[in-house]
Parts: C-alpha cells; structure tokens; sequence
C-alpha cells in the first residue's frame, strides 16, 4: 500500500503597509495646483478592513496558485476629483516561513510572490473596468486622476484654494485592486506572510 501524505501550508500576506505622501514638486512658469496640498485631503483605506490577501492552504509542490482580481484585497483612494494621484506598490518577492528573514534566501521555506495591481477610477467599485499597473520585479506604479475624465477637449483648470474653499464637495473615489500569483515548490510546512506598502501621494 502506498500512502500518500500531503503537507499544507497555509500563505497569507498578512500586512498591507499604507502610506500617504503630501510632497509636492515645483516648477518655474507653471501654475501647479499642487502647491495648495495642503488644502487637498487624500485617504488610502481599506475597503474590507482587516481582510488579507490570503491564499488558503496549499499543498507542497502545488506550482502556481492564482488569486484572481475578482478575489482582490480592494483598498480605496479618496480624493479631489480633478488632481492626479501617484500610486507606488512594492511587494516583498517571497513569503517566509512565519515571516523569517532567515529564509529569504531558503528555496525550503520562501515561497516567490508574483504582484498584480489594477485601478478603477469610475466613479464605482468594478474591477471588470479596471486599468492594470505595470508591475516589474514586483514593484508596480501608477498616475491617474481619482474620478476618470470625460471624453472630449480637456476642461479647463480647477479654481485655486481660496478663502472659504471646501475641497470635500469635489472628493471621489478609486479603488485599488492587489492580488497576483505563487509559486509553491518543495517547501517546509507552515504558516508563510510576506508586507506589501502601498503609498499615494497628488501629483
């Protein structure tokens, strides 16, 4: 009789780090509505607070485990409507066994990472609309403002902060989707977390 013995594992990437950035770039001759920043509010939250991109158990020597963006951990971007965001996303390569930094080099307790990032700037939560990122050695980025502009001339420029402006009649929001795929090969049995940050900042 042969006995077949499957050892799980159970992955998740348990940590989704955000960032919220503010700094702003000046140019000479142009009027860059960045300067009023500080007037400007922006929100990276999460949609599903406390819901990881979790990958469920998986067997050793599995090959590749797809979460879908249907399965997406979904995080939104709130915004002013007409300023272009910046979004950066670096994921780790590897989940570790118990998140060891001692195996990051261990074929026998890492489990390499592919990210997938996509945006919808809609006005609405649909991820059949979405715009995928670029992704590169698992660092993806994006620009995009947070409500999609109308086809047709571009609109003119917003008005300036002024005495008495309330930037939050003019807020909406993107929604950002992160999942991707593992590659399970020969490895030890366990519990494998990885961090991906996640910053935003306008343009």
């Amino acid at each position: 009789m042969i006995l077949n013995i499957k050892y799980y594992i159970s992955a998740i990437i348990i940590s989704i780090i955000l960032i919220l950035s503010c700094a702003q770039n000046s140019y000479a001759q142009e009027i860059d509505f960045g300067d009023y920043s500080s007037a400007y509010s922006i929100a990276l939250s999460e949609l599903n607070i406390g819901e990881d991109l979790d990958f469920g158990l998986l067997i050793q020597n599995e090959g590749v485990v797809n979460i879908p963006i249907a399965d997406s951990k979904v995080m939104t971007i709130q915004g002013v409507k007409y300023l272009d965001v910046i979004v950066d996303i670096t994921a780790d390569a590897s989940l570790l066994l118990n998140g060891d930094l001692l195996c990051i080099n261990d074929p026998s307790c890492s489990i390499p990472y592919t990210l997938m990032a996509s945006y919808a700037n809609n006005g609405t939560n649909t991820f059949s609309e979405a715009v995928n990122f670029t992704v590169s050695s698992n660092i993806a980025s994006a620009q995009f403002p947070t409500k999609r502009r109308p086809v047709g001339p571009p609109r003119p420029p917003p008005t300036p902060v002024y005495k008495g402006y309330n930037p939050n009649i003019y807020l909406e929001t993107a929604y950002l989707y992160i999942y991707g795929s593992l590659n399970v090969g020969n490895v030890n049995a366990g519990s494998y977390t990885g961090n991906i940050t996640v910053s935003i900042s306008y343009d």
